[in-house]
């Protein structure tokens, strides 16, 4: 069980990280984007604030998925229903854009099936 668990977090940091890249490509191209003068600085700023933002939110659930201690929990189930709490609470409590919690939560499911799928 704690196989499963362990996997579980280590697929999940790894999606959130593919999703830190992901983000940092989508400002590179709004750099680009500027420069070509495609979009106004304006634009620019406004986007790149939301897109730093949310970087720093996935850092900060990526801290949550490192600091977890697999032994409190019996299995996914439970591990689930905690981290999905933990990241609402901290989308809340750091006001946080709330498409980060989506993005974790489309994560944290895709996770989910995959690894309860190879089980």
């Amino acid at each position: 069980m704690a196989d499963t668990r362990a996997k579980f977090l280590k697929i999940l940091k790894a999606e959130l990280e593919d999703l830190l890249e992901d983000i940092g490509v989508v400002e590179r191209k709004a750099a680009e984007r500027l420069a070509k003068e495609e979009i106004t600085d304006y634009v620019y700023k406004e986007n790149d604030g939301l897109l730093r933002l949310e970087s720093e939110a996935v850092r900060d659930l990526i801290g949550i998925i490192d600091g977890i201690d697999l032994s409190l929990y019996k299995n996914i189930d439970t591990l689930t229903l905690d981290l999905d709490q933990r990241v609402r609470e901290l989308v809340r409590d750091h006001e946080d854009p709330e498409a980060v919690y989506r993005f974790f939560l489309r994560k944290l499911n895709k996770v989910r099936r995959y690894v309860e799928s190879r089980d």
